[in-house]
């Protein structure tokens, strides 16, 4: 990559110049082999604590592909009119054009990521042999070379695999140096490069909506938890919504997709069965039950538990 001599004066102390002279830590460059005239395998590992947000654009003199792993912080990046905004344990696939511009924000806050870069000469090289078994999308735009202008270019963001993280981790906090090191870094970057470049786009897409199924599961069993831990108290959504650590209105919607019911509805059965079996103990009379589960009133009561169970809690009291 080609960066912004305003910005960068000197690669190898990155820290000392914008936008990273804020940084408490700074870049960290392992390698960027930009001595080399064709510049065909570049990576950079960025590591720094950002006093506020930071915007900044890079350019390049040839194509390629860059791989931003993202391992702390969070960001977006865009080209040509698309952008992918990342997070921890994500990495974004992004294809970078002759004197093109790769726009980068990185939120306030821990940061830590790598980027790696591999020009379409060398992509053509290593990976012409089988390749009708690349993911979608790298054929066209590593061997046809036929991209307009004003085309959509080619972004794609992940979550990152455990074996991908492993090298990028590895990457970030090298075991060798000295003669073995840049051996080392490129063969880092090659198993990287084969791990995305000939995974299924399929398997990718299941292992997204997994961790995302996964997560909204969490966030229901945690309205569930927090509201059976406060029955005695008015729904108040904000207030779920902060326990889930998400908006009220994200969390209203997902749970109603879950569990087919409402906040309140599920609230209100949920009531209605702790006063069933506080009712069926026989420890506590109707209005104490009422009471015991978060209505003050006992006309509210009534009506509710006769909506969930058909009876009202005396009819229910006299079956028992």
């Amino acid at each position: 990559m080609i960066y912004p001599q305003e910005q960068i004066q000197n690669l190898k102390s990155l820290e000392d110049s914008s936008p990273w002279r804020e940084a408490k830590k700074g870049w960290r460059v392992e390698t960027l082999n930009e001595e080399q005239s064709d510049r065909e395998f570049t990576f950079s590992v960025v590591e720094a604590e950002i006093n506020k947000d930071i915007d900044y654009e890079c350019g390049s003199d040839d194509e390629g592909l860059l791989l931003r792993v993202c391992i702390e912080g969070s960001g977006k990046i865009s080209t040509g009119g698309v952008s992918q905004e990342y997070f921890p344990n994500m990495m974004v696939g992004i294809q970078f054009t002759k004197y093109g511009k790769i726009k980068c924000h990185h939120t306030k806050g821990r940061q830590k990521f790598i980027n790696f870069r591999f020009s379409n000469a060398f992509l053509n090289k290593i990976l012409d042999t089988n390749k009708q078994d690349l993911r979608a999308g790298l054929v066209s735009m590593i061997f046809e070379n036929n991209r307009v202008e004003g085309e959509t270019p080619f972004i794609i963001r992940e979550f990152l695999r455990n074996e991908e993280r492993d090298i990028a981790e590895s990457v970030a906090s090298p075991s060798v140096s000295g003669s073995a090191a840049d051996l080392w870094f490129q063969s880092k970057a090659m198993e990287l490069l084969a791990q995305w470049a000939y995974s299924d786009s399929r398997e990718r897409k299941e292992f997204f909506c997994s961790r995302q199924k996964r997560a909204v599961l969490e966030r229901v069993e945690k309205a569930k938890d927090y509201l059976s831990e406060n029955l005695q108290s008015p729904l108040d959504l904000n207030l779920v919504a902060k326990a889930c650590a998400c908006s009220p209105h994200y969390l209203s919607r997902l749970f109603a997709a879950e569990t087919g019911m409402t906040l309140s509805l599920y609230l209100r059965k949920l009531r209605i069965t702790r006063a069933c079996e506080l009712l069926s103990s026989g420890r506590l009379n109707v209005s104490e039950a009422s009471l015991e589960v978060g209505y003050q009133s006992l006309s509210h009561f009534a009506r509710a538990f006769r909506g969930v169970i058909g009876v009202t809690p005396s009819q229910f009291t006299r079956k028992i």
